[in-house]
């Protein structure tokens, strides 16, 4: 979810981004080389993550103090917004009931409940119409703060139990300095290696035998990643860990035998 207090209890990583190349994916547009800090802000699954520049903390944060201090003074009045798909508007986050921006992914029509997507962390949620105002356009200059990311051709499970404990795995692991280098893009999101204190949290998550991958068959890019992942893999089989505990099953195994956790 949000952290509400802001830049409290967050921490450093660095991001490493370097040039794409195609792989077997849809790769779409190279990526320009810099080093950023940067804050996980949400984790999605144990694939799927999504950050933010320290660099944009202070302005994220002044921004949103003056938008909320203007809404409390001045509160919206109820049915003045009318919310539509796509727009960017102000949502209250039910958790700690303060204004966060937010972009409109659905309308339920039958329930009136509308989803949010909160642009600058993250995470999504769905509200009542009279939880969302007009954002000002003054509020709506600064870009999205949250980017999305997904470990390079992470496969997280299937299996509901083990889905959670890879992403508690990934929440434990989190809690360290990380370094993101860049690996690919994809249809816009990038793909990343993530590393915490010199372990590269993809090949911990493989080699505790909680997720799986997708083979590239670009060896001279991703050569080298790919014969990491296969050995962490390896040696989760080798081990028993966690979802190989019964043997040597993979996805298309579980789902022939009906294996679950």
């Amino acid at each position: 979810g949000i952290n509400a207090e802001y830049g409290k209890q967050w921490y450093q990583r660095r991001v490493r981004e370097e040039p794409a190349d195609l792989a077997d994916s849809n790769l779409s547009e190279p990526v320009t080389p810099a080093l950023t800090e940067v804050v996980i802000t949400h984790i999605e699954d144990s694939s799927h993550i999504w950050v933010q520049r320290c660099a944009d903390g202070a302005a994220l944060i002044a921004l949103m103090n003056q938008m909320r201090s203007e809404l409390i003074s001045d509160p919206p009045l109820a049915g003045s917004y009318t919310p539509r798909h796509g727009d960017l508007c102000v949502a209250i986050f039910s958790v700690d009931s303060n204004w966060y921006r937010a972009k409109i992914t659905k309308i339920h029509k039958d329930t009136g409940l509308i989803d949010v997507l909160f642009v600058d962390f993250g995470n999504s949620a769905s509200v009542s119409s009279s939880d969302l105002a007009q954002l000002s356009h003054q509020f709506s200059s600064l870009p999205s703060a949250a980017q999305e990311c997904k470990l390079a051709f992470i496969v997280p499970p299937e299996d509901d139990d083990w889905k959670q404990d890879a992403m508690s795995e990934l929440q434990v692991l989190a809690n360290a300095k990380l370094v993101l280098t860049i690996v690919a893009k994809v249809a816009g999101v990038d793909f990343v290696s993530l590393s915490s204190n010199g372990t590269d949290i993809a090949t911990h998550l493989l080699s505790s035998g909680l997720v799986e991958y997708e083979k590239q068959k670009n060896r001279n890019r991703y050569g080298s990643l790919m014969s990491q992942y296969e050995s962490a893999l390896n040696d989760a089989r080798k081990n028993r860990r966690n979802r190989f505990q019964y043997g040597d099953f993979t996805q298309d195994d579980a789902k022939e035998f009906g294996y679950s956790k």
